[in-house]
């Protein structure tokens, strides 16, 4: 007869190999999707890059738009109407997606309906 520490020991190095297998069909199923997914964590990066740096960029912009007006003043009307015009739809957004956020928290819970009651 087996002695319970024996046991313990063979069950766990089958449990072992059990993982060990099951490692290596993981892995060989999810090989295929290793491109694809590292494609997508780089375009996630770059989303997060762009966003990190949205102040600097929007400076350059300004910059920008200001080298522009002085070589070409006679053109700027446009610029500043179309300027204002992106800068409301984002202002719009943002309060659009604050207001979602309140309501969404000031949701009450959904009711739990009572069991019907039988009479006897």
């Amino acid at each position: 007869m087996k002695r319970p520490r024996e046991v313990v020991h063979e069950r766990r190095a089958r449990l072992l190999e059990r993982a060990q297998s099951e490692r290596e069909d993981l892995a060989r199923e999810l090989g295929t999707w290793s491109g694809p997914l590292r494609t997508v964590e780089r375009g996630i990066a770059v989303y997060r890059g762009i966003r990190r740096s949205l102040p600097v960029l929007g400076f350059g912009a300004g910059v920008g738009m200001a080298a522009l007006a002085f070589v070409r003043p006679e053109g700027i009307g446009g610029w500043i109407r179309n300027a204002t015009e992106i800068w409301r739809l984002f202002t719009e957004r943002k309060a659009r997606r604050a207001e979602r956020a309140v309501a969404q928290a000031a949701e009450p819970a959904a009711p739990v309906a009572a069991a019907p009651v039988v009479a006897e």
